[in-house]
């Protein structure tokens, strides 16, 4: 059974939005995917809830039958685990999770730190750069529009 790891990350944007993004391997072949989206920002604990939505819908997409989820945000990790309430404004997200997660046959959840774990470095890295405005590129313009 192939398992794969998915990895999760949340930033705040400018403009009341946020990113998230999930960092997708598999773990016998090594093969990483990165995802990220742009949502409307409820709240860093619904963010958090949201990144992890966005790795678990990934994840059934590709086929896993298990998943090792580790997120960035502690108290997420810890609700997930049972060891923590879930945040009021995030219930909603938090029954998601919990849902997909049934889906899988074996989910195993931990909180990852990004100093430590290259994956979780990479979410926020993904995370932080959606942010930043990409400069354009005008090579590919005619050589009259180029003045």
């Amino acid at each position: 059974m192939r398992t794969l790891r998915v990895t999760t990350a949340a930033r705040p944007l400018r403009g009341g939005r946020c990113a998230v993004s999930a960092v997708l391997r598999w773990e016998d072949t090594g093969e990483a995917r990165t995802v990220l989206r742009r949502r409307r920002h409820y709240g860093a604990a619904a963010a958090a809830y949201r990144a992890i939505l966005l790795g678990l819908w990934e994840a059934r997409r590709m086929g896993a039958r298990s998943v090792h989820l580790g997120t960035t945000d502690a108290d997420a990790a810890a609700a997930l685990s049972g060891g923590l309430d879930p945040p009021p404004e995030a219930l909603g997200l938090y029954l998601q999770v919990r849902a997909l997660l049934n889906g899988f046959r074996s989910a195993e959840v931990r909180p990852l730190d990004p100093s430590v774990d290259a994956d979780a470095a990479a979410a926020v890295t993904a995370a932080d750069t959606a942010g930043t405005p990409t400069p354009a590129v005008y090579a590919d313009l005619p050589l009259w529009a180029a003045s």
